[in-house]
C-alpha cells in the first residue's frame, strides 16, 4: 500500500505529465527510487526525498503543505468591460481592507505555441483572464477559461495554464496573509 507520502508524490508527477523515468531524470535518482517512494516499500530520508523534488519547481515544504486531497478552487464569471485591475480589485478589494492584506499583481500572456505556465501558489490568489482562452489545470480542476473568467485559490496549489487561442492574456493577485 501506498504511504501519503507516496501518494503525494505520484499525484504532483502525474500533475506534471511526467513518468517516473522522466522526474528520476530531472532529479538525477534510478527510476528505481520514484517507483519504491510512490508504491510505500521505501520511505526516504529527509536529503533523498529533497533531491527527488529538485526535479519538480517545487520546494520542501511547499510539498507538504499541498493538500492533494482538498484543492480549493472557484471558478467565477465577470463581465469584462472593466479593465483587469478594476476587475480583480472588485474581487479582492473588500478582503484586503478588512484583513489589511498585502496584494501584488501581475500580467501574464502566453502565445498558442509557447510551452505552458506552470506556477505554485503559495498564498491566496485571484487569476483573471482578461482575453483570449486557456485551460487551467491544478491537481484538482481542469477548467476551460475565456476572457472574463476568475479563479480563487485558497490552497496551495501548483496550476498550469494553456493557452486555446493565438494569446491569452491573465492578471493574477495574490494576497499575503
Amino acid at each position: 500500500m501506498a504511504s501519503q507520502l507516496g501518494i503525494r508524490l505520484k499525484a504532483i508527477r502525474e500533475f506534471y505529465g511526467w513518468s517516473q523515468r522522466e522526474l528520476a531524470k530531472r532529479a538525477g535518482v534510478p527510476n528505481s527510487a520514484i517507483s519504491v517512494i510512490e508504491q510505500g516499500t521505501v520511505s526516504p530520508s529527509v536529503l533523498s526525498l529533497e533531491k527527488v523534488l529538485k526535479g519538480f519547481p517545487i520546494a520542501l515544504a511547499d510539498f507538504f503543505a499541498i493538500d492533494i486531497a482538498r484543492q480549493k478552487v472557484v471558478v467565477n464569471a465577470l463581465e469584462v468591460a472593466e479593465a483587469p485591475a478594476q476587475m480583480l480589485f472588485s474581487i479582492v478589494e473588500p478582503e484586503v481592507v478588512n484583513k489589511g492584506l498585502d496584494v501584488s499583481l501581475k500580467l501574464y500572456t502566453r502565445k498558442a505555441d509557447d510551452p505552458p505556465f506552470n506556477h505554485l501558489c503559495r498564498d491566496r490568489s485571484e487569476l483573471i483572464v482578461t482575453s483570449g482562452a486557456a485551460t487551467f489545470h491544478s491537481l484538482s480542476t481542469v477548467r476551460q477559461l475565456k476572457a472574463g473568467d476568475s479563479l480563487s485559490i485558497y490552497s496551495v496549489t501548483p496550476f498550469r495554464l494553456e493557452s486555446l487561442t493565438d494569446s491569452v492574456q491573465w492578471v493574477v493577485a495574490t494576497m499575503a496573509y
